[in-house]
């Protein structure tokens, strides 16, 4: 079995777990399954698929700036303070989009 990683090109519905997407610089680790809704495209009803991923980069998105920082991580409230952001958690970004979105993936080659 071969571990070597392949740079992929596919739609939102062919994501997978394990599977890392490069966007906006940043490489995001899907994790467990995709929520699924009823979308709809020019009146036709189409699936759309909402990944949770971890940002495997963080260093990197950091030091170019490749979006705010704030934005991977999760509101929480603290009494005394109001709602602050929660940078104790893991860095997390959302890849969603139906079968007409296409997504640069790094995958392991399969064989």
């Amino acid at each position: 079995m071969s571990n070597e990683v392949k740079a992929i090109h596919v739609d939102t519905s062919e994501l997978r777990a394990g599977d890392v997407v490069v966007t906006h610089g940043m490489r995001v680790l899907l994790q467990g399954e995709p929520n699924e809704y009823d979308g709809y495209n020019s009146g036709e009803k189409r699936t759309v698929y909402h990944w949770k991923g971890l940002v495997t980069n963080l260093e990197d998105v950091k030091e170019e700036h490749f979006i705010p920082i704030s934005w991977l991580y999760p509101d929480k409230w603290v009494p005394g303070q109001g709602w602050t952001k929660d940078y104790s958690a893991k860095p997390c970004w959302v890849v969603q989009g139906n079968e007409f979105a296409r997504w640069t993936v790094e995958r392991v080659a399969e064989g």
